[in-house]
C-alpha cells in the first residue's frame, strides 16, 4: 500500500498559481474566464490567485478580451518589464547565450566560437565575457536579473552548481556556480545540455507537455534527456543520460571518454566530420571551429549532394540503431532529435524513423513518433525555463530586492 499524500490549502494554492503562471508562459495571454475553463477551476479562485500576482508585478492586465461570448474580460499575461532572465550554453565548439525579458522575449543573442584545444579558462573567459555584455545591456533598460543559467555537456552536479566531469572535454570539477555568483551577484543554476533541451521540449517543443519522450540532444557529444511520467530522470546524482558513452561498435573507435566504441564515436560531430573527409567531401579548416561546417553540409545535403547524403544516411541509421535501445528501455511516445547536428539529420529523418522501427518490439513502436528538432528546443530555451521555474515557485520573488548587478 502506497501512503496517501496530503495537501492543505496553502499547497493546493501554491500548485495552482505555478498553473496560472505556466498557463501564461505557454499560452499567454489568457483572460481569467479562459484560465479557469484550461485548468478546471472557479473564476472565483483564479482571481484570488491573480490578485497577489498583479499586486506583485509579476503578471499585468493587457486589454479587453473579445474574441469570446458574453461580458469581456481583461487579458493576463507575465509582465515583459519585470526584469530578464539570462540562457548560456558552454558547448565543446562555441558558447551561445540568449538574454530574454520574464515575458521570454529575446533581447539579444549571440554565439561565439570555440577553437579546438582551447582550454577550460579560455572557454570559461570567453562565456564571462559575454554574460557581462547581457548584463550591461539589462542594467540600460533597467531589468532585474533574476538569474543565469547555464547548460554544459558533461556531468553536472546540480546541488552546488558544479561540472564534475566532462568525458569529451575531459574537464573535471569545476565549481561554475560559486565562481559565477561571486563574480556577478545573481543566482546562478547549472544544468546538463540534453536536460536542458529536454526542458525546452517539455514547455515549448511541438508536443509541449507530453509526459513520455526522449530528446537526443547530437553535437559534438552525445547525451539523452529522458521524460517518464512527466518527470526529467535524472539519476542518483543527476548524471542521467550519459546514452553518447555507451557501447555500440566491436573494436570500434577510441572515444574521448577512454572507451573504444562509443556511440558518440559514429554520430558525433567529429566522426561525421572524418566521414564526410573519408567520402571525399571538401570541408575548409577554417569551418570547423563553432562548427560553420554544419551549414556548409546542410546547403549540400539541400542541394542533393550525393556523397554527402550518403554519409548522412549512414550516420542516421547508426543514430536509429542506438535509439531503438532507448525506445525499447523506456517506451516513449516521442523521440526527438536535437542538438547541433539536427539539420544534418532532418534530410536523412526517413532513415532514423525506418531504423527504428526496425529495431523495436512491435507493441512498442505502436504511435512511436520521431520528431528533429526545431529552434523550440534548444537548451537555451531550457535554461530560460529553468529560471522561470524558480520564479513561479517563489511569486514572492518579483517584489524582493535584487542584489545590484555588477556591469562595468
Amino acid at each position: 500500500m502506497y501512503a496517501k499524500q496530503k495537501y492543505d490549502r496553502g499547497d493546493i494554492r501554491e500548485m495552482n498559481t505555478i498553473n496560472v503562471l505556466d498557463e501564461l508562459r505557454t499560452n499567454g495571454p489568457l483572460s481569467r474566464a479562459r484560465i479557469a475553463s484550461r485548468l478546471g477551476l472557479t473564476r472565483a479562485t483564479v482571481s484570488n490567485i491573480v490578485s497577489p500576482l498583479l499586486k506583485s508585478a509579476l503578471i499585468n492586465e493587457t486589454e479587453f478580451d473579445d474574441k469570446g461570448s458574453g461580458r469581456p474580460g481583461m487579458l493576463l499575461n507575465l509582465n515583459p518589464e519585470l526584469g530578464c532572465m539570462i540562457a548560456v550554453e558552454i558547448d565543446l565548439d562555441c558558447v551561445s547565450l540568449v538574454l530574454a525579458k520574464v515575458g521570454l522575449e529575446v533581447i539579444w543573442k549571440h554565439r561565439e566560437p570555440v577553437g579546438v584545444g582551447d582550454s577550460l579558462e579560455v572557454t570559461l573567459v570567453r562565456a564571462e565575457n559575454m554574460v557581462q555584455q547581457a548584463l550591461v545591456k539589462a542594467r540600460r533598460r533597467k531589468l532585474r536579473c533574476f538569474g543565469i543559467c547555464v547548460a554544459w555537456a558533461g556531468l553536472v552536479n546540480r546541488e552546488d552548481g558544479r561540472l564534475e566531469y566532462g568525458p569529451t572535454s575531459g574537464w573535471r570539477s569545476v565549481p561554475l556556480r560559486a565562481d559565477w555568483e561571486r563574480r556577478f551577484g545573481v543566482p546562478i543554476y547549472v544544468e546538463n545540455e540534453a536536460h536542458s533541451g529536454a526542458i525546452a521540449a517539455y514547455h515549448f517543443g511541438p508536443r509541449a507537455g507530453a509526459r513520455n519522450f526522449v530528446y537526443l540532444s547530437v553535437g559534438v557529444g552525445l547525451a539523452a534527456g529522458i521524460f517518464v511520467d512527466g518527470i526529467l530522470l535524472r539519476g542518483k546524482r543527476g548524471f542521467a543520460g550519459q546514452v553518447g558513452h555507451t557501447f555500440f561498435e566491436e573494436n570500434g573507435k577510441t572515444c574521448a571518454c577512454g572507451k573504444q566504441g562509443c556511440w558518440v564515436t559514429e554520430v558525433g560531430a567529429k566522426a561525421v566530420v572524418q566521414k564526410l573527409i573519408d567520402a571525399g567531401v571538401q570541408i575548409p579548416q577554417a569551418t570547423r571551429a563553432g562548427g560553420d561546417w554544419i551549414e556548409l553540409i546542410a546547403a549540400k545535403a539541400s542541394a542533393g549532394d550525393g556523397a554527402v547524403l550518403k554519409v548522412l544516411s549512414q550516420v542516421g541509421r547508426q543514430l536509429g540503431y542506438g535509439a531503438a535501445r532507448i525506445v525499447e528501455t523506456f517506451n516513449p511516445s516521442t523521440v526527438i532529435v536535437g542538438g547541433r547536428l539536427a539539420q544534418l539529420i532532418r534530410p536523412v529523418e526517413a532513415d532514423v524513423r525506418s531504423t527504428i522501427l526496425a529495431q523495436t518490439l512491435p507493441c512498442m513502436r505502436e504511435q512511436l513518433e520521431l520528431i528533429i528538432g526545431n529552434e523550440s528546443v534548444d537548451p537555451l530555451m531550457g535554461g530560460l525555463a529553468t529560471i522561470f521555474d524558480v520564479i513561479m515557485q517563489n511569486p514572492s520573488l518579483s517584489k524582493a530586492s535584487m542584489p545590484e548587478v555588477l556591469a562595468g
